[in-house]
């Protein structure tokens, strides 16, 4: 987490495109099913008008399944950063696409990659506040989708570092 903090701080220091840095605060998986506090941050930059990329601290995880016993839902980990893909469709509007880091106990890295979408519901002084799904692009042995809705926060952050530079 330390690291992802100082990438943070530095990199929209140093860059000369739009950085974006966002933070997600509540959640609610359907596995759990319960909404709860979350943190995960996450820093991207627009690589064209419509397409962002970027790195967030969103955990992954995956069920445990063995023949014969029930899945222990969301038991195993699998990685501490998902590198992710964004297509703004309008200004409001988007598809997202995340792919974890890495992957463990033989568990394929597009077996965790989720798909979803989201919509920016406000936008205030140069905050977005949005909100966003995704699911499991492919549905794992037991035939969940493991959707996740989040509401966070997202700012612009090339504008700060233009104010520091002058």
């Amino acid at each position: 987490m330390k690291k992802l903090l100082l990438i943070l701080c530095v990199i929209p220091y140093i860059s000369y495109s739009q950085v974006i840095i966002k933070a997600d605060l509540i959640q609610r998986t359907d596995s759990k099913k319960i909404i709860e506090n979350s943190f995960d941050l996450s820093i991207s930059s627009f690589i064209n008008n419509n397409i962002v990329m970027g790195l967030t601290s969103e955990d992954a995880f995956a069920d445990y399944i063995q023949e014969g016993f029930d899945p222990i839902q969301d038991s195993l980990f699998q990685s501490h950063y998902h590198l992710f893909s964004r297509y703004y469709y309008n200004k409001r509007s988007f598809f997202e696409c995340k792919v974890p880091a890495t992957t463990k106990g033989g568990i394929f890295v597009v077996e965790r990659v989720r798909v979803g979408g989201g919509y920016v519901f406000l936008s205030k002084d140069n905050f977005d506040f949005e909100i966003s799904y995704d699911v499991l692009l492919f549905q794992n042995e037991n035939g969940w989708n493991k959707g996740n809705l989040s509401i966070g926060i997202s700012t612009d952050a090339s504008i700060f570092s233009s104010q520091l530079k002058n």
